[in-house]
């Protein structure tokens, strides 16, 4: 292994991962809605880390809202709409070469009705380059979702706390 860099989104551009389109449901269920409701947080996770800009739009309403808080001081964007939303997360792999994880961890669903709820999770944001994984920043992420009249969950708002600059 002479390069121990790994290009970013390898995974699923070698066919390693096949993520299939999320599940939708037609009525609600609270014990499944959960469930849909964590799973999009972790594809919001996957599709940013295997830098698949359709899958990555796919998670958020055509109204929704990407906002950061560094360290409950400094904040970034909003991004607002579904379009900018990725566009400004995408214009970070550029300054990324280095293969970033998204890890969330901890996933409450604090509010649930049958077409919106309220999720937290830690993330913990590792960057792999070199041949090392290093760890880049943690902190506690909020996620609205919306259910959308096709029956899928999406992220109607994103808050994303970070306990250090990335």
């Amino acid at each position: 292994m002479s390069d121990l860099r790994p290009t970013p989104g390898w995974a699923r551009s070698c066919g390693h991962v096949r993520l299939q389109p999320p599940l939708a449901t037609d009525r609600p269920d609270p014990a499944t809605d959960r469930l849909l409701v964590a799973e999009r947080i972790a594809r919001y996770g996957w599709s940013y880390d295997e830098r698949d800009r359709d899958a990555l739009g796919e998670c958020f309403t055509p109204d929704g809202v990407w906002e950061g808080l560094i360290m409950g001081r400094d904040r970034v964007g909003p991004a607002e709409g579904r379009e900018a939303i990725v566009d400004f997360l995408v214009a970070f792999w550029e300054q990324q070469g280095d293969q970033r994880r998204h890890i969330f961890t901890n996933v409450v669903v604090d509010e649930l009705a049958s077409a919106h709820a309220t999720v937290h999770a830690y993330i913990v944001l590792t960057a792999a380059s070199g041949g090392v994984m290093t760890p880049v920043s943690t902190g506690p992420y909020r996620f609205e979702l919306a259910r959308e009249d096709d029956g899928v969950w999406r992220i109607a708002r994103l808050t994303a706390g970070f306990d250090a600059p990335f």
